[in-house]
């Protein structure tokens, strides 16, 4: 059963009162965040403004006022959906009211995580002509290393090569300003988000759904302001990129749309963030979802296995392309083990953690244990995904979109800037009641335990 028409009397636009309590939310965000225990440097952020707006709001009162704001942006969030035949009126409020919001974020500190402070050393490596993948992360010195938190200082990346040039051409434009430098990094995201907000409804109208929820779910959404604009995260290319694929792929009957053009952007998409690859199966089985689901299930694979195998060569070639031109090549590889370090929510990552601690205490060496979770996980996240894609068979952006929730939920790092990409995908799919409820749930509590977790493990001496 799809989700059904929201009811006559349910707000039909975001409400003064939602849009003033989302206002108030980043506000506070904002605010907290500019406390120097968030910082890594030795004198706290690199600006004596910043530092002294955060000292106003003392501890613990500032990880009061960014669990608050998280709080009412999620609620501001739920009261601005969208009421039956909201129309264009509504898209153009809800771009306004997404402008509101990421005000406050847009001059204060990365909130929730400080990636955006690795970006600028990245991006400063590539200016002095080296290699991130082989220096390390505060390898070039420069005025960003002493800001890196300390957990990934010495350490190469697990980044593509085009967010590292991104990354490049971003501190440069700011002239290698420490805090320019840093915030700058949001550059990218409000661009990113311009194109998301041009192609998600375009997406949602060429699939017969309804766009003002796909842009409310997939662009208004809490994790979209608090992990893109106010985190600066670069996933937010990669969402921008792959979803313009998944358009491009669409455009046109020929199937060189499908198989050439469309991949070939995936494959640009994947050179800022990997995760994109998954969205070839969406190049490849949409233009032919009516003919797949009147197949039967051998045919029907087989028709989308042959079909995605050639995207997804097209995407990986680009990618090769892209990663060879760049002069960085694939040294990411070096660091993927390195993505579960920091802990997170997700099951495997909690279960790791537990049994490290336990064995840890009791005198052992936690190595056996953790590398028996590894292979766990990655042999779960292989059996889901197969189910998935063999589930959906007959429907290719349904095996994309659930697929891509479950790499994040069954890794080992389940960071709340990953789930953008997830939920995004599944705006543009009729959902049923319970699926859009499990989901919005898993949505709204995530943002607001990840806020709790972060205070609280700052909190930690």
């Amino acid at each position: 059963m799809a989700v059904p028409a929201p009811r006559p009397d349910r707000v039909r636009t975001p409400s003064a009162a939602a849009i003033a309590a989302g206002f108030v939310g980043t506000a506070l965000i904002g605010w907290g965040s500019c406390h120097p225990e968030f910082a890594h440097g030795p004198d706290g952020w690199p600006s004596g403004v910043i530092n002294a707006i955060g000292l106003a709001l003392p501890l613990p009162w500032n990880r009061v006022a960014i669990v608050l704001g998280v709080t009412l942006l999620v609620s501001a969030w739920w009261l601005s959906r969208p009421g039956p035949d909201a129309g264009a009126g509504y898209r153009r409020r809800l771009l306004a009211v997404l402008g509101l919001w990421s005000l406050p974020l847009l001059l204060v500190p990365p909130v929730l995580s400080a990636d955006a402070v690795l970006y600028a050393d990245l991006g400063w490596i590539v200016n002095q002509g080296q290699n991130p993948y082989l220096v390390g992360l505060t390898g070039a010195g420069g005025p960003y290393a002493p800001h890196v938190d300390p957990l990934w200082a010495g350490n190469g990346v697990a980044y593509p090569p085009l967010g590292l040039l991104t990354d490049a051409v971003v501190v440069r434009l700011a002239g290698f300003t420490v805090y320019g430098g840093i915030i700058a990094m949001r550059i990218p995201v409000l661009v990113a988000l311009a194109v998301i907000a041009w192609v998600l409804p375009r997406l949602a109208r060429d699939l017969g759904l309804d766009a003002d929820r796909a842009l409310w779910w997939g662009l208004l959404n809490p994790l979209v302001v608090l992990h893109f604009v106010g985190g600066a995260h670069n996933d937010a290319l990669m969402v921008a990129v792959a979803l313009l694929g998944i358009w491009v792929a669409l455009r046109g009957r020929h199937w060189a749309w499908a198989l050439l053009a469309g991949p070939a952007v995936i494959g640009v998409a994947m050179a800022f963030k990997q995760q994109a690859g998954l969205a070839v199966l969406a190049c490849a089985g949409l233009p032919v979802a009516a003919r797949l689901a009147s197949e039967t299930l051998p045919r029907r694979l087989w028709l989308l296995g042959w079909r995605s195998a050639v995207a997804a060569g097209v995407a990986v070639a680009t990618f090769v392309v892209v990663s060879l031109a760049s002069g960085l090549g694939f040294g990411w590889t070096a660091w993927l083990s390195l993505m579960g370090k920091a802990g997170t929510a997700a099951p495997f990552s909690l279960l790791a953690q537990a049994g490290e601690l336990l064995i840890e205490s009791a005198g052992g060496d936690p190595s056996t244990w953790l590398a028996a979770v590894g292979t766990a996980s990655t042999l779960t996240l292989l059996v889901v995904l197969v189910w998935v894609l063999v589930r959906f068979a007959d429907r290719p952006l349904a095996a994309v979109a659930w697929g891509s929730l479950a790499v994040s939920v069954l890794g080992q790092s389940m960071h709340p800037w990953y789930i953008p990409w997830s939920i995004a995908l599944l705006a543009l799919l009729p959902l049923t009641r319970r699926q859009f409820g499990w989901t919005t749930g898993f949505l709204v509590a995530f943002a607001i335990w990840n806020a709790v977790q972060t205070v609280v493990w700052h909190s930690v001496p």
